[in-house]
């Protein structure tokens, strides 16, 4: 079974995650890092487990998610994967890094697109990719069933859900990924978000103010 890891990086802290094949390899999602000492904690962490990361791919590419794409694809000669739909928010991820002033690596090019209907190999496993616009306009989510476990990226976080302010985001969009893609996974399936604690999809269905279960939420009303 395949085991995934977590890191907190940059400015934002965004949770960038390693997934681990089980066989020497890994697969790197939403690459945040930002600075040499975060760029160390990484690489360390692959060296000391012995580990070669052998894909890159992303939830969505807002700024903070892929800090670190540059110096993954410069280490390991990854080329990120998104949905197509995310290309254009990819490509204003330099001009968001100036808005914020924060640094930015360099934009590597980009490898195969990331399809719904095609899963992502990891090792002898798979994850299931489920299209889940709103956030980002092609904004995914990673799902691995064995392990009861869902990558979230910035769609549903524990008591709340990603931003819809921003350039290409639409909360009736936000509301239909997660109750069509998220809170139809079963109650006990752990989201690890781009942000902040990991959470469970029955209390977030039960609790969350924003979009839950019984219709209730600020954003369903």
């Amino acid at each position: 079974m395949i085991e995934l890891h977590t890191f907190t990086f940059n400015t934002f802290s965004e949770q960038t995650y390693l997934i681990d094949h089980g066989n020497g390899e890994a697969t790197v999602v939403d690459p945040g890092m930002s600075n040499t000492n975060e760029h160390e904690t990484f690489a360390n962490f692959c060296s000391d487990r012995s580990l070669k990361p052998v894909q890159l791919v992303l939830t969505h590419a807002h700024l903070d998610h892929v800090q670190g794409a540059g110096w993954v694809h410069e280490k390991w000669g990854l080329t990120p994967r998104l949905h197509p739909l995310d290309r254009a928010t990819y490509e204003a991820a330099p001009l968001s890094a100036m808005v914020y002033g924060v640094l930015m690596d360099f934009l590597p090019p980009l490898g195969p697109e990331l399809k719904a209907d095609e899963p992502i190999r990891c090792g002898e496993e798979e994850l299931e990719i489920r299209f889940t616009p709103g956030h980002a306009p092609g904004h995914v989510v990673f799902v691995y069933t064995p392990g009861k476990w869902v990558i979230g990226g910035d769609v549903l976080f524990q008591r709340s859900i990603g931003r819809t302010d921003l350039p290409g985001s639409h909360a009736p969009d936000l509301v239909r990924s997660i109750e069509q893609q998220l809170y139809t996974l079963p109650d006990d399936f752990e989201v690890w978000p781009g942000h902040g604690p990991s959470t469970i999809i029955g209390e977030e269905k039960a609790a969350n103010p924003f979009v839950n279960a019984a219709g209730t939420g600020m954003l369903q009303a």
